[in-house]
């Protein structure tokens, strides 16, 4: 599906599938063993229908701040396009929501596309005037 994904924003590059699904499953085997990286997927059918994943990010602990050990970065979120707008993936978004507050996560942080910022807002998500990004030209 992320090959889905990149087809459909036209983020393809030069790589052919092969070469993308190398990388690919050798990311996802080091993230998965990792123990930093959570995978929610929906399937119907036996097919893959939606995923959304989360990478935890783990804080240097400061005197008198929260407890929480990590936040969390939601990426990697897709749903089939005949499968959208079913709820499908506000309930992949709950399981982790739950997930999250059951596993001490103080917060969630994404970059959303233009076209899921409605998604996003329907489900708790508001924009942040805090974070500052920096990008490599």
């Amino acid at each position: 599906m992320r090959w889905d994904f990149s087809e459909e924003e036209h983020l393809m590059n030069t790589a052919g599938f092969d070469e993308f699904n190398r990388d690919c499953s050798e990311f996802l085997i080091n993230a998965m063993g990792s123990g930093n990286w959570y995978i929610w997927v929906a399937e119907t059918e036996r097919t893959l229908v939606s995923h959304m994943y989360l990478q935890l990010i783990h804080k240097v602990p400061r005197p008198g701040k929260s407890r929480h050990p990590h936040y969390g970065y939601v990426t990697n979120v897709y749903t089939r396009p005949a499968y959208r707008s079913q709820g499908i993936g506000s309930r992949l978004h709950n399981a982790m929501e739950i997930w999250s507050k059951e596993n001490e996560v103080e917060f969630l942080v994404l970059w959303p596309s233009r076209d899921s910022v409605r998604f996003y807002a329907r489900n708790g998500f508001s924009h942040c005037k805090e974070a500052m990004e920096k990008h490599w030209d």
